[in-house]
């Protein structure tokens, strides 16, 4: 097994740019500067001329046409399967706007979009330029006290936290991976300026420490913050909360052997379309609700302000009917298992899914696309990830369900 890395720098060019994440009106505003870089983290693994590429940006999220058109220059320049490439977000709610076609309140920057891809396709060459024979170690532990289940107060989420590193002929490690299912969102709406947020602090720490930076990759963390955790929404809460989570898991011992052969993979898709009477009943029945009860406009409701849960249910009433091809992977590698996912997994199918098997799983949500909230049929109508959500109860259970049968086939193939 041969692994190669890179880093490069992903902040703008220009004074004038926007902030994604969030809804608040003063990211409507252009940014205000840069407190911090954002940037991509890129490995490279390689086994018997195969290749299977992890880019993972400071970015909120990617549009599926944007990914499609990174993995088509990639695959046409090297000759890369594109099913094994990963286009990941570290689901960052204090980074940049430019590259987003789609962004509710966005100014997209056809110059920058190019500058991301062009900056992918140089990740990969400088992967190829700094490939070495490796070995791997993993260790995983469940940390808490940093953030949790932020719809049920006292729940933990997938709380486990994993890391991956590889090691060179003597034995040092210089490049990694960490898993972990937690929002980007110790920043608040207020903020407008440029950030890498929880992962890039928590990663710029551990490089203090071990002498690279590790690639992140967030799992199932749609329903996991640090919501009942937080001491602040500022720059200081981040200092604290980084360095606790960066000390934590500095603390992991990786002492478990990761042996890597073949590459094992199956692409699956799933299509959802319907006429939305589901949906339109139930934001009917909310709406009724909030009239009936006469309930205070500026209260929280599932976490979220009630005229905001208001304004989602009108506006999904004027949607007519929903339509959804959704594409998702799984990509095994001897003892290392990987779940693809274009969007935000429920906390609860994060660890079912890793009790699927006796491997080492990674689930690498937010990667390859963005699609909506898939949670479990009893959140419904509990949060505002479900409130209003065009994703009918019991659909992500039969992603799921897909999931668990390309583990198993893998694991016995």
């Amino acid at each position: 097994m041969r692994i190669g890395h890179a880093r490069y720098c992903l902040s703008p060019q220009s004074e004038l740019f926007y902030l994604i994440g969030y809804r608040s009106e003063k990211r409507k505003n252009p940014a205000e500067g840069i407190h911090d870089d954002i940037f991509c983290n890129s490995i490279l693994l390689e086994i018997d001329s195969q290749y299977l590429f992890i880019f993972s940006a400071d970015f909120l999220e990617w549009e599926i046409e944007m990914v499609e058109e990174i993995k088509t220059r990639l695959s046409e320049r090297f000759d890369i399967n594109r099913d094994l490439i990963l286009i990941c977000a570290t689901h960052n709610h204090s980074s940049i706007m430019s590259y987003h076609k789609n962004w509710h309140s966005g100014v997209f920057d056809k110059k920058y979009y190019e500058y991301v891809i062009e900056t992918a396709i140089k990740s990969y060459e400088t992967c190829l330029d700094t490939m070495e024979e490796a070995t791997a170690k993993y260790g995983s532990e469940i940390i808490t006290g940093y953030y949790s289940n932020r719809n049920h107060p006292g729940e933990l989420a997938d709380n486990e936290i994993s890391v991956i590193q590889f090691l060179n002929k003597e034995g040092v490690p210089f490049c990694g991976i960490i898993n972990w299912a937690v929002h980007a969102t110790i920043l608040g709406p207020n903020n407008n300026t440029l950030s890498a947020e929880l992962p890039g602090q928590v990663c710029k720490k551990l490089e203090e420490k071990w002498g690279y930076f590790p690639l992140f990759i967030v799992g199932a963390a749609a329903d996991s913050s640090n919501r009942f955790q937080r001491q602040g929404n500022d720059f200081k809460e981040l200092e604290r909360v980084s360095t606790g989570l960066s000390e934590a898991i500095n603390s992991i011992p990786i002492t478990k052997a990761l042996q890597f052969n073949e590459f094992k993979y199956q692409t699956h898709y799933h299509t959802i379309a319907h006429e939305m009477k589901w949906v339109h009943a139930e934001a009917k029945k909310f709406l009724n609700k909030v009239e009936n009860e006469k309930l205070d406009p500026n209260s929280i409701i599932a976490n979220m302000p009630l005229s905001a849960l208001i304004n989602k249910c009108k506006n999904i009433l004027d949607i007519p009917n929903f339509y959804l091809d959704i594409k998702f992977a799984v990509i095994k590698i001897g003892d290392l298992e990987l779940i693809t996912f274009p969007g935000e997994l429920g906390s609860e199918f994060g660890i079912k899914l890793k009790k699927t098997t006796s491997h080492m799983t990674i689930i690498a949500g937010y990667t390859n696309g963005f699609y909506h909230y898939f949670l479990p049929e009893s959140e419904y109508g509990l949060s505002f990830e479900t409130i209003g959500t065009p994703i009918p109860k019991g659909e992500p259970e039969k992603i799921i369900e897909k999931i668990e049968l390309s583990l198993l086939m893998l694991s016995k193939r």
